[in-house]
């Protein structure tokens, strides 16, 4: 049995991947971390576009309807998918969802922790550098201490305690499991068989990836990037792969992401008059996103972002000088640190589908860095290499040190995290707190003033709005919200006054008629609500408010059963599970019944 133990030991140590790199506890010990520090953010509730995604998504309340599941959202189908999955098991407790997101967040980092293993030896291999159990001990501490912090990191808050943000979680295990796979698959050692499995792997979880966001773009450069810079091998192979694998890859996902980017046209972006000013605006942005991974202070939903106008702007200059100069100084060093040039490169490439062809009305979003920084992680891996060969060698002086400094950083970044969580259990304190990041913005004021009208506080949530108006005089929804809230205060003059006002924005707005019926139904004009409801509904074929509001106005104020049981039949055919739509039916086909016998 020895000649076979040891032809497994030197083909382990010639793929770079040996007994030593499999730690199931540290791999436990990672998901714990990344477990615990989303604790209290599992009974926060659905905020922001949980609103479009979760509550408010009919194509997830059927999920036999495969056709309606994928097509509601044809760019990121996966993610619907596993809402709708999430709500077959929990309904629509918050708390379900969020447990899914906290245990993608976890498999991320163990993932994470996978790669970082396999980079480190197969830097090791490439080098020539024997393997030895002290150098195994030291891997090991460099592999778990930044994907420990990638773990416990706040600044990744926006992607796991946020339901929305699962899109960012799912591309990244899928795009570091499609990484894992490539990576087996271009091993010089690999059999043709592992190599016909992995390739299948690679290319079948990269385009799960590419289903769920389209920051899985970067795939192919990632994957370029390893081939000619970690991996040992042949300049030959790898022009090889280079020719009939990476390029058609590139150009075909490059037209996807250029058909993708024109969807987002007129809902989250536009596409930019000039990408190089947008890339320069970019360069500072990327700055805040190192400088938020180096130093979490300062988040918030929303960031306030230097806008650049010309290519002779001084802050874009710098900014943009730092990038080149930072990929210079990681060039040179490709040949010691192959990770350093690797991950910046990854972070780079990850960033750009959301930094280059469009411009969103969000410049900066803190979700969007979830797949890039894993780079990050990747980059700072000589140094934590360093570290761990000083932990491997001494439980005293330097190394102590070493060890009682990991320990704070994961203190300290993990209580931020429970903190943030915090903040995003309360969609009242997480738009306050935006207000203030950018306080020349009227998207946190008028968020915040839904958040507080859905608290049941208008007399606040109408300084709010007021405040979205100073900013943004012809917001439609602003001036309407702020009617239903006048109203609910009793200041019904101003209410109908702002209905009113929504209407010469927009006299196609069905909800503004819907509001002046419901006002005029406070006041007892019972002709003006049904005109105003019926005004509503020839514009909006399918609103349920008003077809229910007329319902109770035909039934109560004109004792017109049978219009009133039609109206109800009409609001359960559009949505079945409309709350006292069966009801409304049964009782007014009854009173309809006594009517005609009456007669």
């Amino acid at each position: 049995m020895a000649g076979p133990r040891a032809n497994r030991r030197r083909s382990s140590q010639r793929s770079g991947v040996g007994r030593h790199h499999r730690f199931p506890n540290a791999s436990t010990a990672i998901a714990l971390l990344a477990s615990a520090v989303y604790i209290n953010a599992l009974d926060n509730p659905f905020v922001y576009d949980d609103t479009f995604t979760v509550t408010r998504n009919p194509s997830i309340v059927d999920p036999t309807n495969i056709r309606f599941l994928l097509a509601y959202t044809p760019f990121r189908p996966i993610v619907n998918i596993s809402y709708a999955i999430d709500l077959v098991i929990w309904g629509y407790r918050p708390v379900g969802f969020h447990v899914t997101n906290v245990a993608i967040h976890a498999t991320v980092a163990v993932l994470l922790y996978g790669l970082l293993s396999r980079l480190l030896a197969d830097v090791r291999t490439r080098s020539g550098q024997p393997l030895e159990p002290q150098v195994a001990l030291a891997e090991t501490w460099a592999a778990f201490i930044p994907a420990a912090l990638f773990a416990v990191h706040p600044i990744f808050t926006e992607a796991v305690a946020y339901v929305s943000g699962r899109s960012e979680l799912l591309c990244g295990m899928f795009f570091l499991a499609s990484l894992l796979c490539a990576r087996r698959a271009m091993l010089p050692d690999s059999s043709a068989g592992s190599v016909r499995y992995a390739t299948a792997g690679a290319f079948v979880f990269g385009g799960l990836a590419l289903l769920t966001k389209e920051v899985a773009a970067a795939l192919p450069v990632v994957v370029l990037a390893y081939d000619w810079l970690v991996l040992p091998g042949t300049r030959e192979a790898r022009t090889r792969r280079l020719r009939h694998v990476f390029l058609p890859l590139l150009v075909i996902l490059a037209a996807a992401g250029t058909f993708r980017a024109r969807s987002l046209v007129g809902r989250d972006a536009t596409i930019t008059a000039s990408p190089l000013l947008n890339i320069l605006t970019q360069s500072i942005v990327i700055w805040r996103y190192l400088s938020l991974l180096a130093v979490p202070i300062g988040q918030s939903i929303m960031h306030a972002t230097h806008t650049v106008v010309s290519v002779l702007d001084v802050r874009a200059l710098v900014a943009a000088s730092g990038l080149i100069a930072a990929a210079v100084a990681a060039y040179s060093v490709r040949r010691v640190h192959p990770l350093v040039p690797f991950g910046l490169l990854w972070f780079i490439a990850a960033l750009a589908p959301s930094s280059s062809l469009v411009t969103f009305w969000e410049g900066m979003a803190e979700h969007r860095v979830y797949v890039a920084a894993a780079g990050i992680f990747v980059a700072v891996t000589p140094f934590t290499l360093s570290v761990g060969h000083r932990l491997s060698r001494s439980r005293t002086g330097l190394g102590n040190v070493f060890a009682v400094a990991f320990a704070l950083a994961v203190t300290a970044l993990s209580c931020l995290t429970l903190v943030r969580n915090e903040v995003w259990a309360s969609a009242v304190k997480l738009w306050s707190e935006a207000t203030l990041a950018v306080p020349g913005r009227w998207e946190p004021h008028y968020a915040l003033g839904d958040a507080l009208r859905e608290a049941d506080n208008c007399p606040a949530a109408i300084i709010e709005y007021e405040a979205t108006l100073r900013l943004s005089p012809r917001h439609r929804d602003a001036r309407t919200n702020l009617g239903i809230c006048l109203a609910q205060t009793g200041r019904f003059s101003e209410a109908e006054a702002a209905f009113n006002e929504a209407l010469k924005l927009d006299p196609t707005f069905a909800r503004a008629y819907t509001n002046l019926g419901s006002l005029a139904l406070i006041r007892g004009d019972h002709t003006n609500a049904r005109d105003y409801y019926t005004k509503a509904i020839s514009l909006e074929s399918k609103n349920i408010i008003a077809r229910m509001q007329l319902a109770s106005v035909y039934e109560v104020a004109f004792h017109e059963y049978r219009t009133a049981a039609r109206l109800c039949a009409e609001a359960q055919s559009i949505a079945p599970a409309t709350p006292g739509v069966v009801e409304c039916i049964r009782r007014n086909e009854k009173m309809a019944e006594g009517q005609g016998q009456g007669r």
